[in-house]
């Protein structure tokens, strides 16, 4: 199918009206759907904003479909990555009546580890794990995929996370005894044999990352990629070239050791050493001192090697310890283009190493591919371009294309920004608080409440919830994100109360969700060590990071949060930002430009108005 009969599937008499239960011709989503077939054909690379509403999903789906090569599909949620396997990819191949050979590959931590679930099941523990991992060992016999999601207990709400699955780290790949039996090979090998892969961001960059070490491969080489939700894919790259170590992952080391050990040689004296030289190393750990834990630390990765010949376990042990080892000497002296830092103490003490700009290695490992690279997101423009997408991403050269939103905004939507409601140090939380208050009762519930920082979701959510009329689910407070969002969904008339993660990937259409307040300009923390090692780098290269960092992500950001509200042609509603800055500010004016064109007030009276005429 060249672009000219993808652009045909799209017409108001075309495959997909005629096989489509209430499809409707959409010309800028037939546009979109002929530059991504273009794309394809010509192996070239594609950078394609659609705005919310566009059907982007379905107007990438038809050229992928119709493509004859290889084709890499990667998505930054997991909700999307199985929204597109259980239900988008097989209703379109039915619409088309083309078939292709289609695989799913989740991260190894979704899939069953015969091998480590058996040696658990040996070396013995309480009656009840055992009892719940032999229910898994039964189950993963019968099992066609081992995919963790379709057992018959939750595996992460039982604990048994640790003893189900194997991480890098634990897993033995090929001199694994239990590799014929192993669901995670027997995806990947599907995956190799697909003409279609759907994967997350987290896979691919993980895949990538082994590539540029020259450990391997995860993925096999595809004739294009198609990379949805493409405004996260920058930050996720920074994170999967850089590591994270915790204390939890040097006892699950020294649990290991312990576990292979007894299972190969049981010898006492060598069990008794390493449990005094891990003591050590947790001591060491908790004080926070790198150059003391990687003292300790040697003495560790020097016992592994010593007993690496014993067997392949212990010999992939003794290389996950030499890891380890370099991971300290990285964060001790970084390498130039990166950042290290440290959060949280004691036990909870985590050490992070990231790439401060990974479009340089994106460059290098991915774009350099002789295939088609398709980017698409709502949200990749900034200031009304692609500059800032661009240069993150490190994509020199790419064809642009925008589809802009087909709602009514004027119609549907309306954007409150009260005045002289600051949101710097001269913020006043009493007035904040009123304020939600008084939206909340004009809107009657049926309202996300999204905040900027944790803190400020902490002391506020009580008060709302106190002096609500409506159920209030508040995030981190038990219930998991899609649970609260179906009971959201359910009740009609409830007030969400959240923070970053509900910014974005978040589809509550219809009256349920009828307002959408946001706290303050979703500018990010200069503190954070990412974001000042970002600002420094633009500083060395005599630029401000204040126009050329802060604002693109605070416009990105915002674009997305504002995003939750119109989600189909019948949705009616108010967006809220508290922060008068927004029109009392030169940037803020910039920022303004980023929202959805509807009608700005900024007298709670006209938001009354909008709300009683829905009666």
């Amino acid at each position: 199918m060249n672009p000219e009969a993808v652009v045909r599937a799209f017409a108001p008499e075309g495959v997909l009206a005629r096989r489509f239960p209430g499809y409707r011709a959409r010309p800028g989503q037939a546009a979109l759907a002929q530059a991504i077939a273009e794309a394809l054909a010509t192996r070239t690379r594609l950078l394609a904003e659609a705005g919310t509403g566009s059907g982007k999903t379905l107007a990438y789906l038809v050229p992928v479909l119709a493509f004859d090569g290889r084709v890499c599909i990667s998505t930054h949620t997991k909700a999307l990555q199985d929204q597109l396997w259980d239900r988008d990819l097989p209703a379109v191949m039915k619409a088309l009546g083309r078939r292709r050979d289609v695989a799913l590959l989740k991260g190894r931590t979704n899939y069953l580890c015969p091998y480590r679930l058996e040696r658990k099941l040996r070396a013995g523990g309480p009656p009840e794990v055992l009892a719940a991992l032999a229910r898994l060992e039964a189950w993963g016999r019968r099992s066609a995929d081992g995919d963790l999601a379709t057992a018959p207990l939750d595996v992460e709400a039982a604990g048994l996370v640790a003893w189900a699955t194997a991480t890098a780290d634990q897993c033995l790949g090929g001199q694994c005894p239990a590799l014929a039996r192993c669901p995670l090979m027997r995806a990947r090998k599907r995956a190799h044999e697909a003409e279609i892969v759907v994967v997350n961001h987290s896979l691919l960059l993980a895949d990538l990352a082994l590539k540029a070490d020259e450990a391997g491969a995860l993925l096999p080489a595809f004739d294009a990629y198609v990379l949805d939700e493409a405004h996260a894919f920058a930050d996720a790259a920074a994170e999967h070239f850089g590591f994270r170590l915790t204390e939890r992952r040097l006892r699950i080391w020294g649990t290991d050791w312990d576990e292979e050990m007894r299972a190969t040689s049981a010898d006492p004296e060598a069990l008794a050493e390493m449990q005094r030289a891990m003591q050590q190393v947790l001591i060491t750990w908790r004080k926070g001192e790198l150059a003391e834990m990687a003292r300790a630390w040697a003495v560790v990765r020097g016992l592994a090697a010593a007993h690496a010949a014993a067997g392949v376990g212990l010999a992939r042990l003794a290389a996950r310890a030499d890891a380890i080892a370099q991971m300290l000497a990285a964060l001790a002296e970084p390498p130039e283009g990166t950042a290290v830092w440290c959060e949280g103490e004691g036990e909870a003490r985590i050490w992070h190493l990231a790439i401060v700009e990974p479009g340089p290695l994106l460059a290098e490992h991915l774009w350099s591919q002789d295939a088609a690279f398709v980017l698409t997101s709502a949200t990749l423009r900034t200031g009304g371009d692609f500059g800032y997408a661009r240069a993150r991403l490190g994509l020199a050269k790419a064809r642009e294309h925008c589809t802009p939103s087909p709602f009514d905004y004027a119609r549907q939507a309306l954007l409150f920004v009260p005045r002289g409601m600051p949101a710097d140090e001269r913020r006043d939380e009493e007035a904040l608080l009123a304020t939600i208050l008084r939206l909340l009762a004009t809107s009657q519930g049926r309202a996300f409440v999204l905040f900027t920082a944790w803190n400020t979701l902490r002391r506020l959510a009580p008060r709302i919830r106190e002096r609500s009329a409506w159920p209030v689910f508040v995030q981190g407070e038990g219930m998991g994100k899609e649970a609260m969002l179906e009971e959201f969904r359910r009740r009609g008339d409830a007030v969400l109360l959240g923070v970053r993660s509900f910014w974005e990937g978040v589809d509550v259409p219809g009256r349920a969700l009828s307002l959408v307040v946001l706290d303050k300009i979703p500018f990010p923390p200069p503190n954070d060590p990412l974001i000042a090692a970002r600002a420094a780098h633009l500083r060395r290269q005599g630029q401000d990071p204040f126009p050329a960092l802060f604002v693109p992500e605070a416009a990105r950001i915002l674009r997305q949060g504002a995003g939750r509200l119109i989600r189909s042609e019948h949705d009616r509603g108010v967006i809220a930002v508290l922060d008068s800055r927004l029109v009392e500010r030169p940037y803020g004016r910039r920022l303004l430009r980023e929202l959805p064109p509807a009608p700005l007030v900024h007298d709670m009276a006209e938001v009354e108005r909008f709300f009683s005429a829905e009666e």
